[in-house]
């Protein structure tokens, strides 16, 4: 099984990589107007190269790799403002869908599928 890497971003574009690595990166909400736009976009490396995406559990523990990665990216802050909130996590389903998206994997997007449906 070839190395596949997946990168998620706040914001970003699909980046490949030489040889057998694949940076995937999954656009997210860009954040307040006043962000500076050339301050280094934060990001998290989620492999999976060690994981049989043909398997219920290989999809599982991917889509939780990718879960927890998101909200590392967007983290929510502890705050009485519901904006923000709001903005977190919407960042966060944007992360984890793009990122879903681009690993091509049937059964990991029936997996976010149901989580999505689920709430």
């Amino acid at each position: 099984m070839s190395t596949l890497i997946s990168r998620l971003t706040r914001h970003g574009a699909l980046t490949c990589l030489t040889g057998a690595a694949l940076a995937l990166s999954a656009t997210a909400m860009a954040g307040t107007p006043s962000a500076d736009p050339f301050a280094p976009v934060p990001s998290v490396k989620v492999r999976y190269d060690d994981l049989n995406l043909a398997s219920e559990r290989g999809t599982t523990v991917l889509y939780q790799r990718i879960t927890n990665a998101a909200k590392r990216v967007c983290p929510e802050e502890f705050s009485r403002d519901l904006t923000s909130v709001d903005v977190s996590r919407a960042c966060q389903a944007k992360a984890i869908a793009r990122a879903v998206q681009d690993v091509h994997s049937p059964k990991l997007a029936l997996l976010h599928e149901a989580h999505v449906h689920a709430g």
